[in-house]
């Protein structure tokens, strides 16, 4: 009972009971393809149990619960999929600020140990702008790729107007430090803003 009560109000439970023939079927094997400018993921579900059903569906409904609060309406405008802790986001939103909002919500909850981040932008974009944010992301993405000192899949990067958002776990704070060396490197970059959670190393598998 005391993992149910630590992911599920009460008023929730009834939704679990109901959602449960849905994820035992699921189990069967589902492929799911990310779209966008952030690399596809095909996932199956065929090794998947009960329990890690229940949990993906415990991390989605928090992290929607997270949404909902940041933005009523926002939250019926995404998409949170999760597979063994891995979360896949989309939808739409009007700005960049927003998407990098629900990514650092995301990173938030409990039993997240991956974030890829497909959801669009519905205004116009600043060809210039966006163009230049695209060159320090990639700048950053590759960097951290090459550095064998950084497990990738603990961060996620936003880049908006040059200034460089680092969400994701961590409990190693030297590989965090990397992370940010490698950021403060890239020509351009106006800003970085810290959105990684530092926990314990018993919560880590770093």
């Amino acid at each position: 009972m005391s993992f149910i009560k630590e992911f599920f109000p009460l008023k929730k439970i009834s939704c679990l009971i109901l959602l449960l023939p849905l994820i035992l079927f699921s189990c069967s094997g589902t492929q799911i393809i990310g779209t966008g400018v952030t690399t596809g993921v095909a996932t199956t579900q065929d090794e998947k149990t009960l329990g890690e059903a229940v949990n993906d569906t415990a991390i989605s409904l928090g992290i929607k619960d997270r949404i909902f609060m940041y933005d009523a309406i926002l939250v019926t405008k995404i998409g949170v999929d999760v597979q063994q802790g891995k979360v896949l986001l989309t939808g739409k939103v009007k700005d960049q600020s927003q998407r990098v909002e629900i990514v650092r919500l995301a990173w938030k909850q409990t039993g997240v140990t991956e974030v890829l981040n497909e959801i669009d932008l519905t205004e116009g974009l600043n060809i210039i702008n966006y163009a230049e944010d695209k060159s320090i992301h990639a700048q950053l993405l590759g960097k951290v790729l090459v550095d064998r000192n950084i497990k990738k899949l603990k961060y996620t990067f936003e880049v908006q107007d040059k200034i460089i958002f680092i969400m994701g776990v961590t409990s190693n704070t030297e590989e965090l430090e990397r992370v940010f060396e490698h950021a403060r490197s890239i020509k351009g970059v106006l800003d970085i803003i810290d959105y990684v959670d530092i926990i314990s190393p018993e919560l880590s598998d770093s």
